[in-house]
């Protein structure tokens, strides 16, 4: 994320992390004994990182210091069954994942290496198959078979035990076992995937299918992968503006990255500005992941006016904290000089030399957007600022609204009277601005947080819709027809 100088945050967050490089170090090349030192190291590395420039942990949240302190001695004391590099990579992604947070991560390079050739998801309590693949050399679970239990383990079970401790979603959030199931049937090098898993038919009996590795992209191309990956990751529709009907309109808005979308939203803007006499306006936020939530503030400065969508900014009573060091000054340095965050430039300047001031005076941090009135993150208050005149607005959440997804939700809800309709986002996380930090052994890359906001909505807090969509949220044609029924209701009350 990122904060403006006197006013809430614009949110840079997972969209701008850039994939490295393997370059492991002299002396821990594959095949060698020495993967226990390597990961004993790199932990400690991780943790001493943590420790120093996460600014939750530097700010004394419990959230991160809780992770940091049991999670790093449980996984030092592990290393010493680290033998091979599928270890080295489970102690440390299952550490990393402890922290819950996707602001806190670890690039090790993970892709799919291997598939079964089925997809599961959590479908009315069960764990269904979605999708099995046609021409596949063993024999497959049917589309719609019910996979009871897996090596021996009911299913539900499975993955909270094999998959969850590798993921960083909270077992509490209400889509977290249908991303265990969706991500299940991949191997990564973790050694998640099963051997086998019963399943229950159509027709009622069970039956063993075993469940052997294709290895990808050997026997499996990427582009058969990405071309599946609609199924379990939605995307909302493209940046844009459609009719759904007299007076309602659908604008896409998957992502905030501008590296991908700068020249779209511009386009965007006039003609939102152009509308006539628009009644609903639908933002489709679903799979956004996050960028810079300029792009989203200024689609609402196009539909009410700047005026007013800067006091939907300043509604959440928000207050930035940037960890005051050379290394954020470096970070702000990249931000000022990257052309998609041209937009935040005049403003991260600004922050800039709040940072400078804070070193200068000793703080450990810098408050660099809202003011230093006392209020804490426990009685800073959610303001409404009443729309008065335009369109009424709609927001479609998935479990992929994240980080500056989030930050525009809270703007839309400002207005007063928004309604929000979808899935259930994973928790919020009140820390932004990534840092990446390479680990010693080169094998991976830290991304770290080097800011923390303080505002009314709690750590690890899901964002609800008003109202759940019962069906898939990649089903473009019935959450559509779904929406206009839904509008239909509230237009008639």
């Amino acid at each position: 994320m990122i904060a403006l100088v006197s006013r809430p945050l614009r949110a840079i967050a997972c969209a701008i992390l850039l994939i490295g490089t393997y370059m492991p170090i002299d002396g821990f090349a594959e095949g060698t004994a020495n993967w226990a030192a390597l990961a004993r190291r790199d932990l400690q590395f991780a943790g001493d990182t943590i420790a120093s420039r996460h600014a939750g942990a530097v700010d004394g949240q419990a959230s991160v210091t809780g992770p940091l302190v049991n999670g790093l001695r449980a996984a030092l004391a592990e290393t010493e069954a680290v033998h091979n590099e599928q270890d080295y990579l489970r102690v440390m992604t299952r550490f990393i994942a402890g922290f819950g947070d996707p602001h806190t991560g670890i690039d090790l390079h993970l892709a799919p290496r291997g598939w079964t050739g089925i997809l599961l998801d959590q479908v009315e309590a069960r764990y269904r198959v979605v999708w099995s693949e046609a021409g596949w050399p063993n024999e497959l679970p049917p589309v719609g078979a019910v996979a009871v239990s897996c090596d021996g383990v009911y299913t539900g079970t499975y993955l909270q035990l094999k998959v969850g401790p590798f993921v960083n979603r909270s077992a509490e959030y209400a889509t977290t076992l249908s991303s265990l199931a969706q991500q299940s049937m991949f191997e990564t090098g973790l050694g998640w995937t099963p051997a086998q898993c019963v399943f229950e038919l159509a027709d009622g009996t069970s039956r063993r299918f075993d469940l052997p590795l294709r290895r990808v992209p050997e026997q499996v191309s990427h582009s058969r992968l990405n071309a599946l990956r609609s199924i379990y990751h939605t995307t909302a529709k493209p940046v844009g503006v459609t009719q759904l009907g007299p007076g309602r309109y659908w604008v896409g808005m998957p992502t905030f990255d501008g590296r991908q979308a700068s020249a779209a939203y511009e386009a965007l803007y006039p003609k939102l500005a152009a509308l006539k006499q628009p009644a609903w306006v639908v933002l489709d936020l679903r799979g956004n992941g996050g960028g810079d939530s300029t792009w989203g503030t200024r689609a609402l400065g196009a539909l009410y006016g700047t005026d007013y969508s800067n006091q939907l900014e300043e509604a959440g009573g928000q207050q930035e904290y940037l960890i005051a060091d050379s290394v954020t000054v470096d970070l702000l340095k990249r931000y000022i000089a990257a052309p998609e965050f041209a937009n935040s430039r005049e403003d991260m300047i600004e922050v800039l030399a709040k940072v400078h001031a804070a070193i200068k005076a000793g703080s450990k941090m810098a408050l660099v957007s809202g003011q230093a009135d006392g209020l804490t993150a426990d009685v800073i208050p959610a303001l409404v600022v009443h729309r008065t005149h335009g369109p009424r607005l709609a927001a479609i959440i998935d479990r992929n609204c994240f980080s500056s997804c989030m930050n525009v939700l809270q703007q839309i809800r400002a207005t007063g009277d928004a309604v929000v309709l979808g899935e259930p986002t994973i928790g919020y996380s009140p820390f932004g601005e990534i840092t990446r930090i390479d680990l010693p052994s080169g094998r991976g890359t830290l991304l770290i947080p080097s800011a923390v906001f303080r505002t009314a909505q709690a750590t690890r807090e899901p964002f609800l819709p008003d109202y759940a969509f019962p069906g898939k949220m990649g089903d473009d044609n019935a959450l559509t027809a779904w929406v206009n029924r839904i509008l239909d209701g509230l237009a008639a009350h």
